[in-house]
């Protein structure tokens, strides 16, 4: 296989970086939840927008919502497996007690740290192996434009 000239430069090596802490990243996630059956990517979008929610617990159909990609039936079965796996916890609906909201459990949280920390690692030490490059900041981008536009 022969590589592009670009492979070579800068951002060839910074994409190169960028993708091994990505492997970095898969690798913890699949250390974390394969035997437990949750290292499917929709479970990793599933997690990370309960994390993001933090404490906020969303409606069994919000969390079906946040399983992409996948039919609304598969979502409900991705759903299920992790409540009855002990990593989504239900409560009660204070809005409305016939329904039950989900959260991320105790259990979830614990190893989702893990998996975080470990690829935030990977991707801290890219990110301090170069200097990013230096953007303009707006003002000093509109004095070159004037300058280099004056009137006749």
């Amino acid at each position: 296989m022969r590589r592009n000239k670009a492979d070579n430069s800068q951002t060839g090596r910074r994409r190169t970086r960028f993708l091994l802490a990505l492997r970095e990243l898969d690798d913890a996630w699949v250390a974390a939840f394969h035997k437990s059956g949750f290292g499917d990517i929709y479970f990793s979008r599933l997690f990370t927008e309960l994390w993001l929610r933090d404490s906020i617990a969303v409606s069994k159909t919000a969390a079906y919502d946040l399983v992409k990609g996948v039919s609304v039936q598969t979502a409900m079965k991705y759903v299920n497996k992790a409540i009855a796996d002990g990593y989504l916890v239900e409560v009660d609906n204070p809005g409305y007690g016939r329904s039950r909201l989900l959260r991320m459990s105790p259990l979830l949280h614990d190893q989702f740290a893990q998996v975080i920390d470990r690829a935030n690692a990977a991707f801290m030490a890219i990110l301090s192996a170069e200097k990013p490059p230096q953007v303009a900041s707006p003002r000093a981008w509109a004095r070159r434009s004037l300058n280099r536009v004056r009137p006749a």
